[in-house]
Parts: structure tokens; sequence; C-alpha cells
């Protein structure tokens, strides 16, 4: 998730020649607790808040959302929801995933979705794995040995991934995107302490 938030920030037109950093909070026993450690450990002046929705509503995971982090003591926050599951997002790169899978030059065919189907995957992370799993074109022991590194190649897969622009297609990524630029853009505006 980081690469996608330093994606669309580097994107924002309001944040122009101002710099940011993106970090990412460690697990916890629930939601307020994750962003009570967030805060702690990174005090922020915007907070990102990712839930999948994976089978629940989108608006039940933004009301969850807006329960933990919009009381007092939170900064402002913007719901990061991908429709399903964050993989879904990153599937749109398949030299990304090639290389992850440590196969640039391979040619096994891969079952990539369109780009306007990534929300109505029914199990993304299963597509990316795989993907992931062809693109290595692995077998027998090596390919038991590539399966254990497989949640490493999927972050690999997000830090190889330069452009999220295709993801613009998608509602929960406009979504996101435009509740970024609004509440960067409240902040800046804000008058100073």
């Amino acid at each position: 998730m980081r690469t996608i938030v330093a994606w669309v920030l580097s994107n924002l037109s309001a944040l122009d020649g101002r710099g940011f950093v993106v970090q990412v909070a460690g697990p916890g026993a629930g939601l307020r607790e994750r962003l009570e450690k967030a805060v702690r450990h990174h005090p922020c002046d915007v907070l990102f808040v990712h839930r999948d929705a994976e089978k629940e509503p989108k608006e039940r995971r933004l009301k969850e959302i807006r329960a933990a982090a919009g009381t007092a003591g939170f900064p402002p926050f913007v719901p990061v929801v991908p429709v399903r599951m964050t993989e879904a997002w990153l599937l749109i790169d398949e030299t990304a995933i090639r290389q992850a899978a440590g196969n640039p030059n391979g040619e096994a065919a891969l079952p990539l979705p369109k780009v306007a189907r990534l929300e109505s995957v029914a199990d993304p992370k299963g597509v990316l794995r795989t993907c992931l799993i062809e693109a290595s074109e692995k077998t027998g022991r090596r390919l038991q040995q590539f399966e254990r590194d497989l949640p490493e190649r999927i972050q690999r897969v997000a830090e190889l991934i330069s452009d999220f622009s295709p993801l613009r297609q998608l509602p929960a990524f406009q979504d996101f995107e435009q509740e970024a630029r609004r509440v960067v853009t409240n902040l800046l505006a804000a008058p100073g302490p």
C-alpha cells in the first residue's frame, strides 16, 4: 500500500515542491488500536487508513474507518478501500509481476484480468499468486521454495509498479484519489498553528 499512497501523493499538484514520507504501521488488535499505534510511532499530517473491502460492502468498511479515525486526537484521514483486496490493484502490470517472479523474459501466459474488471475479481490474491507462479515457470522443489517466498514477491510487485494511473478507471481508486486530493488541499489551506 505504501507505494500506491506515495504514487497518489506524488501526483497531487497541491504538493508540488513539498516533500512527504509514507510510513506504514504494523499490526494491532483492532483498527482503532492500529491507528493509535500508527500515530504514536509515525506522527503525521494525514493518516491513510487502508481496509480491504473483501466480502463486506465498501460502505461498511468506510463506516469502520470513520468510527475509528474520525475521533479527536487523530489527524485528517483518507480512507483507502479497494473493492476486494489491495492485490487487485497490483494486477495492472505484467512486467512487474514477471520481474517479481524472477523471470522478466518469461513467456508463460498470465491470467491477468482487464483493468476495468479488477473490482469484480473474486479472489485477487489468488489470481496474483497464480500469475507469479506461472510467470516463474518453476517446477518441483524450486516451485515449492518459490511458493514459500510468495508474500515477499507480492510486496515486490507493488514496489516495481511505477505507474498506477490505469487504476483511475476503477471507482474505488477514483474515490481514494479524490479524497486524498480533498484532504491534502484542505490541510494546506488551513491556517498554521
